[in-house]
């Protein structure tokens, strides 16, 4: 039989390991609490060790380690790893806030493994999430959406890698009725914004907010009186043309890395503004998508036998 589960912790994983560990040390048995001080000390080594090492390097049976897992919260140790991860990805974005610098990337070695990197990359990215949800302004989410749900028509403009985030945003925004359409090309860009008019919506994606050609189209759809949504740095430049800022403070240095975990965050909340125009149209909304659906489905294969 598998051992209990310490009945002092909590019958799922905690949010934050560490802190669960330090709450249940002192109710932890020796040899436990022998694991417990190793991960304690050093989290970042431990998150590098298997079941095995673990026991040998905290001298103590893999069955002890096992045990200790299900003690603090965790179903076994695949899952206390996993949460150890995340605490550990937390630290490092928290750090990466108050320093400013890059961290998607600091912790991948060149000795590390595929399935090492891979680990981190997600966890990174899993950060950069939890970071940005937490920092959401609700109040300008929703002006964002009432905007884009009123719009006659929509221009979304992105340059580099926020192109693709461009041609995401209005394929979502396609689905739901609106007459949205993406263009990376600045002087294309120009005249379908000119021919859009006042009652159009500019949805402006730009990670750092500098982007001359962005932020010139933005004044330009100001200085016509068409609105802009941003979905950029706080601060920057294009956030202080804007109608609306959806902000998102930048997770790299963009001086030195292409952002990755960033473009993360902008897809999200390209699907949080779309399902919010979604729900905000309601039925004539779910009906145009189960047009395009249909659409979509008859130029499909059928399913292999």
């Amino acid at each position: 039989m598998p051992p209990p589960v310490n009945s002092a912790a909590a019958s799922t994983a905690p949010l934050d390991i560490l802190d669960a560990i330090r709450r249940l040390r002192g109710e932890l048995k020796r040899s436990e609490g022998q694991i417990a001080d190793l991960v304690l000390a050093d989290p970042r080594r431990v998150l590098d060790l298997n079941v095995t090492s673990l026991a040998q390097a905290a001298e103590v049976s893999e069955a002890t380690v096992v045990r200790f897992c299900r003690s603090v919260g965790c179903a076994g140790f695949p899952d206390f790893k996993l949460r150890l991860a995340e605490c550990q990805a937390r630290d490092a974005l928290r750090d990466e806030v108050r320093s400013g610098t890059p961290y998607v990337s600091q912790d991948v070695a060149p000795d590390d493994g595929v399935g090492t990197l891979a680990r981190k990359i997600f966890s990174s990215s899993a950060a950069a999430l939890t970071a940005a949800s937490a920092t959401l302004d609700e109040r300008a989410l929703e002006q964002a959406i009432a905007l884009l749900a009123a719009a006659p028509r929509v221009l979304c403009v992105g340059t580099g890698g926020s192109s693709a985030l461009a041609q995401d945003a209005a394929h979502k925004l396609l689905r739901f009725g609106a007459d949205a359409q993406p263009c990376a090309d600045p002087v294309l860009a120009r005249m379908l914004l000119v021919n859009m008019g006042a009652g159009g919506v500019l949805l402006a994606l730009s990670n750092t907010g500098r982007s001359g050609a962005i932020n010139e189209l933005a004044a330009a759809a100001r200085a016509q009186g068409t609105a802009v949504v941003a979905i950029t740095a706080p601060r920057s430049p294009l956030a202080r043309m804007a109608t609306v800022v959806v902000a998102s403070q930048p997770v790299e240095d963009t001086e030195m890395y292409t952002p990755m975990a960033s473009r993360l965050v902008h897809l999200t909340l390209i699907d949080v503004l779309s399902t919010g125009v979604a729900l905000r149209l309601g039925d004539p909304a779910v009906r145009q998508l189960a047009k395009v659906k249909a659409a979509i489905n008859a130029g499909r294969l059928p399913p292999l036998a």
